[in-house]
């Protein structure tokens, strides 16, 4: 039996393909104006001749006259032009249709083949912790020359495995009603084979990945796709990590979000009765493509449901993985209380930003704290590991230090807030003064585990499966 890949091996192989998917994309506005825009202007000129043709043809066969067409004297002729201009504009259809077809199913492939992969390593919520997290701790250094590059093509895939976790907090919570979603969720049964252990059914779970998780993933790494885009381009003018001035700035969301929206029209395409001659199988195709086009199309809209189901992470993830050449660590630790304002300003849909608040909790996964240990009664160094901490104010580590030496036990505890130093009110509550802290602690009551991650924290003992979560 094969090995199973760590996390790492397998976050790898996903940022790989995403970029073959980057790369493709490229070429695809690349020859938009020249393949795709035609396409989209031909095949309209068809439906509408078409339209036109029948109507007048029906009219014709119900009255025996043909009707009376405004600016056009002569129906018959104007009847034979359209059955020309239709006959001309399909003949030049077909000389560009392949290239556009074939597209839509090598596009339509590679991208459902990531999105089936990031869903397939969020199912558990274990696993769905552990990738989260990984993806931040392999994130590089501050002053790293390759991190706006690294967060770049990584805060899609971030912003996707947060937005399926969400979607689950959302269900279980009774706050996500769309049926289409909801008709989907899998139940648990028990195993079979594993006496006492409940799993998900797997054919629902495969209908829940297939027509639900897959859709939303496509929707966020669509979005993402149009800043690919040959107008966008222009206005990065060659580089993409620059602070732009607010009339680009707002000219630049527009194309990019005009561009995905092309992208998924133009380079996937609608699924038709061609590709899937089987009525159901189609009707689920074209229920998953308005999934995704319903959050691509709404996620500007603050009020809209399913468009937050993208904007809240990605407003999230903004701050985790920042591709501005100024950035500092302590900026992530915003995020919780931005999400807050967004709330209080409207900016956001109040009722699944609530829950999103208590999803990822005031600590991101993968960051450093330090908590006062109950057993050595000094700060210890630890790292988050946990969505959906059980406390407010708490959050779900694994314990790096033990009396403040590196030890790789790697204890999964549950740090609270009276022994998270970065309170005043644990500060104050221990065994030390303010001089103690203002001295061992320079730079703050945060630290970058990534600078360390697989050179001093070893990755398979850090992630070795712990069921047990000690409370601190």
């Amino acid at each position: 039996m094969a090995k199973q890949k760590s996390i790492t091996e397998q976050l790898k192989i996903i940022k790989n393909k995403y970029q073959i998917l980057l790369e493709d994309a490229v070429d695809f506005y690349q020859n938009y104006e020249k393949i795709y825009a035609p396409y989209a202007k031909l095949t309209l000129r068809i439906e509408e001749t078409d339209i036109q043709i029948l109507t007048i043809s029906a009219y014709k066969e119900k009255h025996g006259v043909y009707p009376n067409i405004k600016n056009h004297d002569d129906p018959v002729q104007y009847l034979a032009e359209l059955q020309k201009i239709n006959q001309q504009t399909k003949s030049d259809l077909e000389v560009i249709k392949p290239t556009v077809l074939d597209g839509f199913y090598h596009r339509t492939n590679l991208l459902n083949d990531i999105s089936t992969s990031i869903a397939n390593l969020l199912i558990h919520d274990r696993d769905a912790n552990q990738f989260i997290a990984t993806i931040m701790l392999q994130a590089p250094p501050i002053d790293s020359s390759y991190r706006c590059v690294n967060n770049e093509k990584t805060k899609p895939i971030y912003i996707a495995a947060l937005s399926i976790a969400f979607i689950k907090k959302l269900i279980l919570n009774g706050q996500l009603t769309d049926e289409h979603i909801t008709k989907f969720y899998p139940k648990k049964v028990k195993d079979d084979q594993l006496p006492g252990q409940i799993e998900y059914n797997q054919e629902q779970l495969d209908n829940y990945i297939n027509n639900v998780l897959v859709p939303i993933i496509n929707a966020v790494l669509i979005h993402n796709i149009g800043s690919y885009s040959v107008e966008a381009e222009a206005i990065y003018n060659g580089n993409r990590y620059q602070l732009l001035e607010d009339k680009a700035r707002l000219a630049l969301i527009k194309i990019i979000h005009q561009h995905g929206i092309n992208y998924q029209l133009l380079g996937l395409g609608r699924p038709t009765a061609h590709d899937y001659p089987d009525e159901h199988q189609l009707e689920l195709k074209h229920d998953q493509f308005e999934l995704t086009e319903t959050i691509i199309e709404n996620y500007s809209k603050a009020a809209h449901p399913l468009g937050n189901l993208l904007r809240i992470p990605m407003i999230y993830a903004s701050f985790m993985l920042s591709t501005k050449p100024k950035h500092d660590y302590k900026y992530m630790f915003k995020a919780h209380d931005i999400i807050k304002s967004g709330i209080e300003k409207n900016i956001i849909y109040a009722p699944f930003a609530k829950h999103f608040l208590t999803l990822v909790g005031p600590f991101p996964l993968g960051c450093g704290i330090y908590f006062i240990s109950k057993d050595s009664d000094v700060p210890e160094r630890a790292v988050v590991i946990g969505l959906n901490p059980p406390e407010p104010n708490a959050a779900i580590v694994k314990q790096l230090t033990r009396r403040q030496e590196i030890f790789d036990d790697h204890t999964q505890v549950l740090a609270t807030k009276n022994y998270i130093i970065s309170y005043d009110a644990a500060r104050k509550k221990s065994d030390f003064d303010a001089a103690y802290y203002k001295s061992q602690f320079p730079n703050g009551y945060f630290w970058n585990p990534s600078e360390g991650w697989e050179v001093t924290i070893d990755q398979i003992r850090f992630w070795r499966r712990d069921s047990k979560l000690k409370l601190n």
